[in-house]
Formats: C-alpha cells, structure tokens, sequence
C-alpha cells in the first residue's frame, strides 16, 4: 500500500485496496451498483456500525462509520479507479470478537502496510478506517499531526497515535513481534531502520534514489559494489543502489541461518522485508528477482514467508 506508486500501484497486500482491485476482471467488480458504491460514505441498508473511540479530540469522534464487506469495498476502489477520486469513509473489520485496534488511513499499503502485516500475523482482531482521499480534508484537522496512519485511541485512553515508526513498534511489542529480550529489540529496530533508510528510501517512496523497483525491471543482472563498499555520496546508478541495498538481507540471511532476520523467530522486520519483496516480486516488476539478481536466500524468505497461513490468507483475501 503505497503513496509513491500511487500512479500504477496503490494497494493493501490483501485485495481490498486500487492497485489490487484494478487488476481484478471488469465483469465482476462492475457488479457493484450505485447504491453498493455509496455504502462507505453514507450508511447502506444491512450495513453495520461502528462507533467511532471515546476520548478527546484526537479520537476520531464523530458521526458513527459504517462496517463494510471486503468485497463492496474493492468493487468501489475499483470504479473509483485512483487515490484521488475515492470518497469512502467506512471501517473494514478482520477477525471476530471485539477489535483490539483500530488503524486508520486511506486505500493503499505505504505507511500502514506493516502495521496491517503485524495484525495479521498476530492473529489480533482490529478494525480498519479507510479514508479516502476526498473523505481526507475533514479528517485531517483531527490528527496528531495532520498526517495518516494512526492508530485511534491509544489504550482506550483516547489519544491517538500518529507516525509509521511508533505505531509499527509500538504494535509490534503488543503483539510479541518485536523480539523476545531486549538484545533482540535492538538488534529487530537496527534491520527495520536500514530497510527504511534504504528499501524505503526514508519513508519518502517506494521507487527512489537508494532503492527503485522500476529501475530494477530493466537490470540485466548483479552489478555494482556491496552497501558497505559505497560512499553515501556516489555516482551508483539507482539499479546498483537497489541491488546494495537488497544484498544486506541478502548477507543477513546467510549471516542468521534461520531464515529470520534476527534470532530464530519472525518479528516486524521480516514482515517489512517480505512487503518489499512481495511488491518486487509481482508480475509488473521482477518475478525473478531472486535467479535474476542471485538472492536464492530472498527467494526463498519470500517463498517460506507468503507460506505462513496467516499471511498467505491475508494475501489471499479481498481485504
């Protein structure tokens, strides 16, 4: 889900998001009707709500949202056919019993696809607030920040919480994804900031100067000089910055022999590694990275990691 692909990606890993939804059949999303398209932004007949968190002004209080299905929601994203035409405001709700936690952004992966990722593999029930774009002005006075994700009503406390970072971790602790002593939190928050700092490019883009799947398309093959042999300033073209930057967990693989980036264990770095890869992964980008670029140790951490059945489920569902 991700604001720098916006153009011909925006998404959830899970098919409840534009990029996904525009690559399903016509026929079967034109199934949606007027009234079906309208049911985030005003409540439709059937449609149950939910209310919105107590506490201050931050909380995300409110006229109540309506909860809706999976399926009407990815038959609206895609008519809505790109980020700034969709007008839902509505809760997706995963899992039964009442939602541990409620996230909220619009209908794409970038900030909140790890965050999703480490409810998934948790098993933990929340709810998803999905703001569309033209939904987006009225919400934004609302923020910590004026910015999205936030995870609504930290605690119950009614504070909400804001930026990528503190929510991923945060989360991650809470769900017992973080690492199991404090040496492997550590260790978990060091892999996570080299991925962001590179495979994320900052948290400005997906597709940018030290790491860009686009460039990495036309890449005949491995080229270029490790991570640690490059300057922070140098004249690496962007394929050759990607491939450094994907040969460090490439090394820390080996390094680990665990098929885990840290102990023994799955913590929220591989389930932001296995976003990256994922995405690098599908058939508009390099399917074949890992024979391509030799990275058998990727390959095969993407192959293990869309095998766990929670995430292969998600993967797999219309959320």
């Amino acid at each position: 889900c991700i604001g720098a692909r916006l153009v011909h990606t925006s998404a959830g890993l899970g098919a409840c998001n534009i990029r996904t939804a525009n690559k399903r059949s016509a026929s079967s999303a034109m199934r949606g009707t007027s009234a079906g398209r309208s049911r985030c932004a005003a409540r439709g007949a059937g449609a149950s709500v939910a209310t919105p968190p107590s506490g201050g002004a931050g909380s995300g209080r409110g006229a109540p949202l309506d909860v809706v299905d999976a399926e009407d929601l990815r038959r609206q994203l895609y008519l809505a056919r790109d980020l700034w035409s969709t007008e839902m405001h509505c809760i997706l709700r995963r899992g039964h019993g009442e939602p541990q936690f409620r996230l909220a952004y619009m209908p794409m992966r970038n900030r909140c696809e790890v965050a999703r990722l480490i409810l998934e593999e948790a098993g933990a029930p929340y709810d998803f607030e999905v703001i569309g774009f033209k939904r987006w002005w009225a919400v934004k006075e609302q923020t910590p920040f004026g910015k999205v994700p936030i995870l609504r009503a930290l605690g119950g406390a009614g504070d909400d919480l804001a930026q990528e970072g503190a929510i991923t971790r945060f989360l991650a602790r809470k769900l017992g994804l973080a690492g199991r002593t404090v040496e492997e939190e550590a260790a978990v928050d060091m892999v996570y900031q080299q991925l962001f700092c590179t495979l994320r490019n900052n948290g400005l883009t997906h597709d940018g100067e030290h790491y860009s799947p686009v460039a990495l398309r036309a890449a005949p093959g491995r080229a270029g000089p490790a991570y640690r042999e490059m300057h922070r300033l140098n004249n690496c073209t962007r394929a050759e910055r990607s491939l450094a930057a994907l040969g460090v967990f490439e090394e820390r693989l080996a390094q680990t022999g665990t098929g885990v980036l840290v102990g023994d264990a799955v913590t929220y770095a591989d389930l932001a590694l296995f976003y990256i890869l994922y995405e690098l992964a599908e058939e508009d980008n390099v399917p074949d990275f890992a024979e391509r670029f030799r990275f058998p140790r990727l390959g095969e951490f993407l192959r293990a990691m869309a095998g766990r059945p929670r995430l292969k489920a998600y993967v797999e569902s219309p959320r």
